[in-house]
């Protein structure tokens, strides 16, 4: 489809209502939700845009500064007839996602926060970052690039491994390449480090909100996740047996609470 600054690659998953949008979080893609959406098995119609600098999607000079992710939210929903939606975002999604309800409150019914908060621990920001920055530009063969994903994002299934290799990567002059541009990851994080007014807009949300927390995350810190959902008018919380990758470490648990989430909010309408 067409978004704000071109292209936008936008993969999705048929199913029942509400409609869902899935935003990733910085250097993944839209599929890196394949599993969760395996896991939540048509329960619900799912989206997942590839953002802005990332996947399949337009790779713009300039444009990166969080409301132009949100623009490019809005731009699905409109493009999927989607007048509201239940919206979850991961890592740096989920920031996205917090400013899409902050922003456009009529346009969700509710807002899922998947291990991200108004403050990062320096542990997680800084891997991030050194991940997203100092990664080496390609790889000879899917070998080589299997071994670096191996090697610095450890412990996941070999289903993980597969579809991320598939996904984060292409071929270009015999190489393995990034789909994820090195230019956007630049200033992406170039921007990242201001967050002020961060809490004072989570304490203006007024859609229902749904915060799940990876326990063993290096980003969202236990007592920020506990912050937050005070500060967001009755907000929930969801606490996994997880990393940072929630959704690549308990698809399935992150999946029924999601759509339980779904089928409350569902209830509260009728």
């Amino acid at each position: 489809m067409s978004g704000p600054a071109g292209r936008l690659a936008v993969w999705d998953w048929p199913g029942g209502e509400p409609a869902t949008l899935l935003l990733h979080g910085v250097g993944n893609y839209g599929r890196y939700w394949d599993a969760f959406a395996d896991a939540v098995a048509g329960r619900l119609r799912l989206t997942a845009p590839d953002a802005r600098g990332h996947g399949d999607s337009a790779r713009p000079d300039d444009g990166y500064a969080a409301a132009d992710f949100v623009a490019d939210a809005l731009a699905v929903l409109d493009a999927y007839g989607v007048e509201r939606a239940l919206v979850v975002g991961h890592s740096m999604g989920g920031y996205h996602a917090t400013m899409l309800a902050a922003a456009h409150p009529r346009r969700l019914h509710g807002l899922v926060i998947v291990d991200a908060g108004p403050e990062a621990l320096p542990e997680g920001a800084a891997r991030a970052r050194r991940l997203s920055l100092e990664r080496p530009a390609s790889f000879a063969d899917r070998g080589e690039a299997e071994a670096y994903v191996r090697r610095t994002s450890p412990g996941y299934s070999d289903g993980v491994y597969e579809d991320r290799l598939r996904w984060l990567f292409r071929e270009e002059d015999g190489r393995l390449v990034w789909r994820s541009s090195q230019h956007a990851l630049r200033r992406i994080f170039a921007g990242s480090s201001d967050r002020s007014g961060s809490w004072e807009r989570a304490s203006g949300i007024a859609v229902p909100t749904l915060v799940v927390r990876g326990t063993r995350s290096p980003v969202l810190a236990a007592d920020v996740a506990q912050r937050l959902i005070g500060t967001i008018a009755g907000a929930g919380l969801v606490e996994l047996d997880a990393g940072h990758n929630v959704p690549l470490d308990r698809p399935a648990e992150l999946a029924d609470a999601v759509v339980a989430f779904a089928r409350r909010l569902s209830q509260t309408r009728a």
